[in-house]
């Protein structure tokens, strides 16, 4: 890691290339991208997942109309491709020298969010109806929350899960038992529509996630003194008394709290939505904002594939991260491990190493219907 920053610290000192340069480079880019097939694929995760630790959860995501078209990345990844190729070399990593001259190497969070702009910056966009569907193959690892032993290490158990999931959010569907249901309405807990209303400028994006943690917070506090106040006249108190005992039962989220919140809300998007690429850069910029937000250059994800990692530790035990192919800034997957022992204050004692949740996407695309793949 030392290398790196002395790498990145030398390559910041040297003057600017001349102006003639970066034109030639920039253009060497945008011939080698428009060489490339049009594909609509991107990311999406298939399942709706609880927070763990203290158990808060941020739901019912403000409803915004969405417009008739929605821009999202056109080139991205095929996973049934043979060797799993991007399907489009605008997101491969190029040789150094036809490189963007803002690609630097990756010693932090920040790093890897310029570059994920970068790349998405020389990305073609393409625009798809909010009457389409993601179609997206998940694989998952049991858990303790699946019943049975916690989970420490390689799963000896995982599970496949096919979902698809309207544009505008009105619908889904899946497959039981071999036949497609298709159910009015979405069980996802972070929406589109909020989603293709963030700004692409991370700090600004940061600001608006704050704000969905802070208003739903309130809601969860005004919930929590109205039952408290209710049981504490019932028990004989005075309002005065009743009113006093919850407010301490509906205490404000700590700084901490509220940085976990962000960080959740942020991974829940990428879990579950289809992201322009532009979007998703400024999702990764934003979480690299967020206090105790960290970087891990070396990581294997569920599905056994190299990529690295951005993490937080909430609460000083529990590990909450997301894994990011480290040539196309895709988003690949998300865990959560025990970093040391924990009492089970929230009624899971965990041991440290022990694996609360983990999946890896390994296909989605954009479809015309659900039950297509293609």
């Amino acid at each position: 890691m030392d290398e790196l920053q002395q790498l990145r610290d030398r390559h910041d000192a040297l003057a600017d290339p001349p102006p003639e340069s970066i034109a030639a480079a920039r253009s060497r880019l945008t011939a080698h991208i428009r060489q490339a097939p049009v594909r609509n694929t991107s990311w999406l995760s298939a399942a709706r997942r609880a927070r763990p630790a203290w158990g808060l959860g941020l739901a019912g995501m403000t409803a915004l109309t969405l417009v008739a078209a929605i821009a999202v990345a056109g080139p991205g990844v095929d996973r049934d491709r043979p060797g799993g190729r991007p399907a489009s070399p605008g997101l491969e990593l190029l040789p150094l020298e036809s490189r963007p001259v803002e690609l630097r190497p990756v010693a932090n969070a920040e790093d890897l969010a310029n570059n994920a702009a970068v790349v998405a910056a020389g990305d073609s966009e393409a625009t798809f109806k909010p009457t389409q569907w993601a179609y997206v193959k998940t694989q998952y690892a049991q858990t303790q929350g699946d019943g049975g032993e916690g989970l420490f290490g390689s799963p000896k158990r995982t599970t496949i899960h096919e979902m698809w999931r309207r544009v505008d959010d009105k619908k889904f569907a899946v497959k039981e038992n071999g036949k497609l249901e298709v159910i009015d309405g979405s069980e996802f807990e972070v929406a589109y529509p909020w989603l293709f209303s963030l700004p692409t400028e991370p700090a600004a994006l940061l600001a608006r996630v704050y704000e969905q943690v802070d208003a739903e917070d309130a809601k969860r506090r005004a919930d929590a003194f109205a039952r408290a106040k209710v049981m504490a006249m019932r028990k004989g108190k005075t309002s005065e008394e009743a009113t006093a005992m919850a407010e301490d039962a509906a205490p404000p989220l700590t700084a901490g709290q509220r940085n976990t919140w962000a960080f959740q809300q942020i991974a829940q998007g990428m879990r579950d939505a289809v992201l322009p690429s532009r979007l998703r850069a400024a999702m990764y910029g934003a979480m690299a904002k967020i206090p105790g937000v960290r970087y891990e250059a070396r990581s294997t994800d569920l599905a056994k594939r190299s990529c690295v990692t951005l993490y937080r530790v909430q609460s000083g035990y529990l590990r909450e991260e997301i894994f990011i192919n480290p040539k196309t800034y895709e988003y690949m997957g998300y865990r959560t491990i025990a970093v040391r022992d924990h009492d089970g204050s929230n009624g899971v004692p965990l041991k440290k190493g022990q694996i609360v949740g983990w999946d890896s996407l390994l296909k989605a695309v954009i479809v015309d219907k659900p039950g297509r793949r293609r």
